[in-house]
């Protein structure tokens, strides 16, 4: 992958992290703690894992826990709609400044990995965790948002709409 691939990717999930929390911060407590067979837990606990993941990955690629952790579980949603800011420049700024996807990161306690599969986790995670939300919100007759990588293409100009 190449850095303009890597960088696409990562600003990719941290716009779709931005719009699913966007979206979620107009649901209820009551929406907020739904929950659907087979996904994390209830949209409310998902968001706050997916963000701490982030974290966590970001403490690995880079040493550093900048706000320390989140103490609530959940933490309230502006809380994690904060983190998850923060986290976005973060990530931006490590696949963007000499990023060497294979230096190997080793915390203590954890097995070894390269940076490059830590970053590959990093949007991973987030993609399968949305998806829960958005399985959830389905589940419960709620259309989710498009957050997709053709509609971040469309809405920074990298990609139009369908053809035909």
């Amino acid at each position: 992958m190449t850095d303009a691939s890597l960088l696409l990717a990562v600003r990719h999930c941290s716009w779709a992290n931005a719009a699913l929390l966007e979206f979620c911060g107009t649901l209820s407590p009551e929406q907020l703690a739904w929950a659907a067979p087979g996904t994390y837990g209830s949209i409310h606990a998902t968001l706050g894992h997916l963000v701490g993941g982030e974290f966590g990955y970001l403490f690995r690629l880079t040493g550093e826990a900048p706000g320390g952790v989140l103490r609530e579980d959940p933490p309230p949603l502006d809380e994690i709609a904060a983190r998850e800011r923060a986290n976005a420049e973060r990530i931006e700024r490590v696949v963007s400044s000499g990023f060497d996807p294979d230096r190997i990161t080793a915390p203590p306690n954890r097995r070894k990995a390269t940076a490059g599969v830590v970053v590959a986790q990093y949007v991973h995670h987030g993609s399968d965790h949305r998806a829960h939300i958005g399985t959830i919100l389905g589940a419960h007759g709620l259309e989710p948002p498009n957050i997709d990588v053709w509609a971040y293409g469309r809405a920074h100009g990298l990609a139009g709409d369908p053809v035909g």
